[in-house]
């Protein structure tokens, strides 16, 4: 793979295409909710045993994102599955904003601090996205996952 597919790579756009979503198979469907399921199960477990802010801390995993990447890299090979995980790791940043700005804001007003932890989301994901992206760091992430394999 050269550095031209790459960047190609890294400046498709985004969106949901529906058709993707028709041809999952009943199998991989049945993984990513197992997936799904186990972690709020475990999530769900350790709020009964140490209590609710630790039983939280699971919730914050990204229960599909590990067999959504099983079935990227079987599928599409290991560039496609290492560009998702940027993207989760970007997006937990993310979610790290928006539950430091729900912590701050919930007892004030829950229905506002949703909307700007949400926001702070956006904007912190969206962000460093739009970051890396200008900067050329997914590219420079994707040169060393060649140079490592």
């Amino acid at each position: 793979m050269d550095g031209r597919q790459l960047r190609d790579d890294d400046l498709e756009s985004v969106g949901f295409d529906w058709s993707k979503l028709r041809k999952a198979s009943p199998p991989e469907l049945l993984i990513r909710f197992v997936f799904g399921g186990g972690i709020a199960l475990v999530a769900a477990i350790a709020a009964s045993v140490f209590g609710p802010r630790f039983g939280g801390l699971f919730l914050a995993f990204p229960a599909v994102l590990p067999a959504a990447l099983t079935l990227i890299e079987k599928k599409e090979g290991t560039t496609k599955a290492w560009a998702d995980a940027s993207g989760g790791v970007l997006g937990a940043i993310g979610l790290a904003a928006f539950a430091f700005t729900a912590l701050q804001l919930l007892r004030a007003n829950p229905a506002v601090a949703l909307a700007v932890a949400l926001l702070a989301w956006l904007l912190v994901s969206g962000g460093l996205y739009f970051l890396f992206r200008e900067t050329g760091l997914f590219l420079w992430q994707d040169k060393r996952l060649m140079k490592s394999r």
